[in-house]
């Protein structure tokens, strides 16, 4: 599947890079991208949050479907309100960034 390939989805975050002011590091894992649920892993890092956040194409009900993953934190974090803000801004761009994927990826899905 054209979503699944490293190259097409570097060009996305590439084009998504040129339209929106990133005040977080977004990338695209370097793997070998294989068809399978864990393939497309773009990893975005929140700053003011440690936690592991990465977009992924799962698929359901045979539709591929982006989606956003937080993984488990062990301890608690404080922020005074320019961390919550920052991390309030960095949230809008995960869910941005995955809209555009999901936009990208249907727009392939509807051309053949």
């Amino acid at each position: 599947m054209p979503y699944r390939d490293q190259a097409t989805v570097e060009g996305w975050v590439d084009e998504f890079r040129q339209q929106e002011n990133l005040e977080t590091a977004v990338s695209v894992l370097e793997k070998d991208f294989t068809a399978g649920p864990d393939s497309g892993l773009v990893v975005v890092s929140l700053r003011t949050a440690s936690t592991v956040t990465y977009i992924q194409p799962v698929v359901r009900d045979g539709v591929p479907t982006w989606v956003v993953t937080f993984e488990p934190r062990h301890d608690g974090f404080d922020l005074d309100s320019d961390g919550v803000a920052a991390l309030s801004h960095d949230l809008g761009t995960l869910a941005r960034l995955c809209e555009f994927l999901q936009r990208k990826t249907d727009e392939i899905l509807a051309s053949r």
